[in-house]
């Protein structure tokens, strides 16, 4: 079982970013904006070429964040439209996490 990290809304409000290199699809990069209002936004490229925007509320408990899509450009089912995740660590360079959903570990990086 994984320690409790104690976290507070201040630590994780900011500009996020992640880049990964995928085999098939190439450079997928992601923008991340958490707003101490508690709203969120968000993009996904695929080299280059936007392929989500987003954007909903957040809720934090303890260190488990509850991501409520209101926004999408892309259609979402049901289940998709609220996502609760597990932060790891929050630090003023990067804040990782494990996805509930699928259940892996992706880190963002700070960007302001």
């Amino acid at each position: 079982m994984s320690e409790t990290v104690v976290i507070t809304p201040e630590k994780i409000v900011g500009e996020w970013h992640a880049t990964e290199v995928h085999p098939e699809q190439g450079n997928i990069d992601t923008v991340f904006v958490i707003n101490a209002d508690t709203s969120f936004s968000g993009s996904l490229t695929i080299n280059s070429e936007p392929v989500w925007q987003y954007s909903g509320v957040w809720k934090l408990e303890g260190n488990r964040i509850t991501w409520d899509y209101l926004k999408s450009s892309l259609v979402l089912l049901h289940e998709d439209k609220a996502e609760t995740d597990e932060i790891l660590s929050v630090s003023d360079k990067a804040l990782t996490y494990r996805s509930g959903r699928r259940g892996t570990e992706n880190t963002l990086y700070r960007v302001r």
